[in-house]
């Protein structure tokens, strides 16, 4: 059926929504909004409008929309939140379709069907055609990141004057549209639609207050509203950097809104903690009072997607907004300290909180530094208990270097080099004790560059689960008395650093999967025993075996006891007593002397040699692979 153009029609001002522009046409044609979108061909069951048409109109309904309103599709389009949605994410994932509430919506900070308002704004311009039906409704006010007017440098207004009710927003059961009270007629786009409850005997009808003449004035001091217009300037210009609005200017992150929205809903949670991020003490009464008495729910009773969604209050919402743009900080992409801001709130919020409300948090979008600094941490690990959540797959900080190019048992000379301050003061460590250092340090570099608890560090070293929770929990015992876990942090943040820096990297990863199948051929190992006389035939003596695992835990930088080979006879459940004590022989310093010395020192040079073959190799190396002359 062909849709027919309405007798007279308005061209859209700039901003305007959709509903604004339907109660305009609705005035101007002296009908109910109801009866515009019935003829713009925007009706739906019980003459009403979706909601989710002010996120994007259904293609089906766009032409038809277009022929009767005289407007290009691109016009049509621009009366739609979609025209802000590759710049404000939350609307990406925001539905208000009919078979749900918009509380969804609303929760996610994605959008609100009630309206904002400047009372400026709706009055319009002095144009001939706005004095008339008035300005506009405009789109940017339906966001929840929308709380002033830059161009009349005031806080928007939530509700009417005279019956405080909010626009749109039904204060019975009425179900929520795009226009509430769309049945009636006559009201001026700027008039509240709410019924007011009448006086015995007399009919309902609407409370009628022109918006527009709203003489509320701004509820924040002097001195904050520079602040608050501040903040609105920068949202708007991310809201709005494209190249119509800013020629050549570069692409938004897209990252700040959902940082900021997870920052307001940290500051809410860890409140009164968070109190210092408030920039005045005027601000910081306003989200005490939003906390205390939050303006969402009607009831005393919080509902879930009430407690997430934004306050509806303008100065509440500005308040909550400039405390969490400054716990973020200017740049905080590049900013080392924002942990040590996040950290304690998202502490706080957690222990303070129901499980499920910790839940949310950590499930919110966030950038991959937010989501490091808000991941629970245990000594400095990842928590690896409870259900893992893929923000503990982020790398626990920004690295040139990856997981692959850590090795499993951090190498002596990094030991030496980075942590020489902690050994010196931890006075009473053992061999084995460094040993465990240097395996925490792994797990700890490979969190950093590839992100995940440590049980998952572990799997990516080829460490086993059951040594890798030895080691943590002896360092722990060994340092924690001391106070010295903040200076193996530091030491390990020194060694990133030099790993950042340090290239070409070495591939140990790649290094490991090369030698996983390899033994030591049977012609190399008699040219590295020859002339050294006879060993002590017995079961411990050096053998073949031995060598294999000490050329793989030199080529890979790995703990010889968790070598393929040992690992292999484990599997099998054959002892691996003889093997060890052989290879014990050759390694441990009391046997380092004569032919013994000098057998270790032939392995060593032969993985040397044979450690640049592995990193030109595609293909794990097969068992008798015969290493480079020596």
């Amino acid at each position: 059926m062909t849709t027919r153009p309405l007798p007279r029609g308005l061209a859209p001002l700039d901003e305007e929504s959709l509903p604004g522009l339907i109660l305009r046409l609705a005035y101007r044609l002296e009908r109910s909004p109801a009866r515009i979108a019935e003829l713009c061909s925007l009706n739906h069951h019980q003459s009403r409008i979706p909601a989710e048409y002010l996120i994007a109109l259904p293609p089906e309904r766009c032409a038809p929309f277009a022929a009767a309103t005289r407007l290009r599709a691109n016009e049509v389009s621009a009366l739609t939140l979609s025209r802000i949605s590759g710049t404000y994410p939350p609307l990406l994932t925001a539905r208000m379709d009919g078979n749900r509430n918009t509380s969804a919506a609303s929760k996610q900070w994605a959008a609100q069907l009630s309206s904002r308002y400047c009372p400026e704004c709706l009055a319009g311009d002095n144009s001939p055609i706005q004095n008339l039906y008035g300005g506009p409704w405009k789109l940017r006010w339906h966001l929840p990141v929308v709380f002033s007017c830059t161009i009349h440098h005031r806080l928007l207004v939530h509700n009417c004057p005279n019956c405080s009710g909010v626009p749109n927003k039904p204060g019975n059961t009425e179900r929520q549209g795009l226009i509430m009270q769309r049945t009636t007629s006559g009201l001026h786009p700027a008039q509240c639609r709410h019924v007011i409850a009448p006086a015995i005997g007399a009919k309902p009808a609407p409370c009628g207050t022109r918006l527009d003449q709203n003489v509320q004035t701004n509820t924040l001091t002097d001195m904050d509203i520079p602040r608050v217009l501040a903040l609105q300037q920068r949202i708007d210009r991310r809201l709005f950097l494209d190249h119509q609005h800013s020629e050549g200017a570069q692409p938004a992150d897209h990252h700040y809104f959902h940082d900021l929205v997870v920052a307001a809903q940290l500051i809410r949670l860890s409140w009164p903690d968070s109190a210092p991020f408030a920039p005045s003490d005027s601000l910081r009464d306003l989200i005490d009072q939003h906390v205390a008495h939050p303006s969402n729910p009607p009831s005393t009773h919080r509902r879930p997607s009430t407690m997430w969604a934004a306050p509806q209050d303008p100065a509440e919402c500005a308040a909550l907004l400039l405390a969490a743009d400054t716990l973020l900080g200017e740049d905080h992409a590049a900013d080392p300290t924002l942990i040590d801001r996040v950290q304690p709130l998202s502490t706080v919020a957690l222990r303070r909180h129901a499980p499920n409300v910790g839940a949310a948090l950590r499930r919110m979008q966030a950038s991959p530094d937010l989501a490091r600094a808000l991941t629970p941490r245990s000594n400095g690990f990842y928590r690896a208990g409870g259900h893992h959540h893929p923000r503990q797959h982020i790398p626990s900080r920004r690295s040139q270097f990856s997981v692959q190019h850590v090795p499993a048992l951090l190498p002596q000379a990094w030991t030496s080099a980075h942590f020489r301050d902690l050994l010196e003061r931890w006075k009473d460590q053992s061999d084995w004790d460094v040993r465990h250092l240097r395996r925490v340090a792994s797990l700890k570099l490979a969190e950093m560059s590839g992100g995940g608890t440590w049980p998952k560090c572990a799997r990516e070293l080829g460490i086993p689960w059951s040594t890798a929770q030895h080691s943590l929990r002896r360092v722990k015992e060994k340092l924690t008395p001391h106070h010295l876990w903040p200076l193996l942090e530091k030491s390990l943040e020194d060694l990133a650093d030099h790993l950042d820096c340090d290239t070409p990297r070495i591939d140990y990863q790649h290094r490991r999967a090369t030698l996983r199948n390899w033994r030591l051929p049977d012609a190399d190992w008699h040219e590295l025993i020859g002339g050294l006389g006879p060993f002590w035939q017995s079961v411990t003596s050096p053998s073949n075996d031995a060598a294999t695992v000490l050329i793989w835990a030199e080529v890979t930088q790995g703990d010889h006891l968790h070598s393929p080979l040992l690992e292999s006879l484990r599997e099998s459940r054959h002892s691996t007593h003889h093997l060890v004590a052989s290879i014990n022989q050759i390694r441990t310093p009391a046997n380092r002397k004569g032919a013994k010395r000098t057998l270790l020192r032939r392995i060593e040079a032969y993985a040397t040699r044979l450690a640049p073959s592995c990193d030109h190799r595609s293909t794990s190396i097969a068992p008798g692979h015969t290493a480079p002359q020596l």
